[in-house]
């Protein structure tokens, strides 16, 4: 069994080189012509251009992995059907479940690795990648750690604030917005054009302060105030917001309890963070699914795996993705939303296993 163990791991692992490969072109391809123009309106460098791509494969990888081991296994107990060499083997005394087992160790063992890839790998590439087209590309100022522009951060769950520029060595902030929502309703507005942290508390000058009930709009200004029950500290606006795909797990903890810390809601990344977890285990789900099935001939051969490992790849992002839009909306648990897609598709590999001839 070991002679047989190898010969399909062999099959296996070079179906999957050529799938990820084929992938990765493709994807790089597509969004190369979506994208090319930008680059050269915002005047990029070929260099710069080149190593954008190049951070980007790790990105990608992460992406179409499932896609590929979906398809290698597709092709590899497919075409082991079609030249009858399943039918030997079971023949010969050899349960489907030893057959098949290799590859659902194989396909564990990839999980775990694409877990550590997509941790210690994916989020240093994503956020380089992402500062070189947001500073060196598009020109945008690079925030340092004593100043920050264009902040947006949520203090409560009812109250936001946004700040035009904020100086970290003055602990002061420039053209500044708080403001209040009930429900989907805008409820109260205080604009100053500059707010102070002086000793534990806020500072706002030149304040005026807008109420809306009832369709109408109450104005009036006051010269100082102070916001003894604002939340946010002078660090917090020192931090510059990333996007899940830059952080790391512990990076994401941490950003997590900030966020709870100023009462705001944390549905959106803990459904993100659960997603760091569900993701790569989705690699050893698409073995369990599809090389039972293509375990067995078939009329229509290679070209029906094919056509049937787009339609399960489809039909599974859109489960993953509809599972992430409802846990960031709240209507389902951060834990639900983000294994709803794996959850399914378990059972279903279950079941086609457990049913498939033997």
């Amino acid at each position: 069994m070991k002679i047989l163990d190898k010969y399909l791991l062999q099959r296996f692992t070079q179906n999957l080189l050529i799938s990820l490969i084929a992938w990765i072109l493709i994807f790089l391809v597509v969004d190369m012509i979506e994208n090319v123009s930008r680059f050269i309106d915002r005047g990029a460098t070929a260099g710069q251009f080149l190593k954008y791509y190049a951070l980007y494969v790790p990105y990608i990888i992460s992406l179409t992995l499932p896609i590929a081991i979906l398809l290698s296994s597709l092709f590899t107990l497919g075409g082991l059907a079609q030249k009858n060499e399943v039918v030997a083997q079971l023949s010969a005394g050899v349960s489907l479940y030893r057959l098949l087992a290799p590859l659902f160790v194989f396909g564990l063992l990839i999980s775990i690795l694409s877990g550590f890839f997509n941790e210690f790998v994916v989020p240093p590439a994503n956020q380089e990648r992402l500062d070189l087209y947001r500073y060196d590309i598009n020109n945008k100022t690079r925030p340092s750690e004593t100043s920050r522009a264009n902040i947006y951060i949520q203090d409560s769950p009812t109250r936001k604030v946004i700040v035009q520029y904020f100086n970290g060595k003055q602990n002061q902030g420039r053209q500044v917005s708080i403001q209040r929502i009930e429900g989907s309703t805008l409820a109260e507005r205080i604009d100053a054009p500059v707010m102070r942290w002086v000793d534990t508390t806020w500072v706002l000058t030149d304040v005026t302060i807008r109420h809306f009930r009832d369709g109408q709009e109450f104005i009036h200004t006051i010269d100082d105030t102070v916001l003894t029950d604002l939340r946010i500290k002078p660090e917090n606006l020192l931090e510059l917001q990333i996007s899940p795909e830059e952080m790391s797990y512990p990076d994401l903890n941490r950003y997590i309890d900030e966020l709870k810390i100023l009462g705001a809601d944390t549905n959106r990344w803990l459904v993100d963070r659960h997603l760091k977890i569900s993701l790569p285990f989705s690699n050893f789900i698409v073995i369990l699914l599809g090389a039972p099935f293509a375990s067995r001939k078939r009329r229509g051969g290679m070209g029906l795996n094919f056509g049937l490992g787009l339609i399960v790849t489809f039909v599974y992002f859109i489960i993953i993705r509809t599972g992430q839009v409802f846990g960031h909306q709240g209507q389902l648990e951060p834990w639900l939303a983000a294994w709803i897609g794996n959850l399914i598709f378990f059972v279903l590999g279950l079941l086609v296993l457990l049913n498939v001839k033997k």
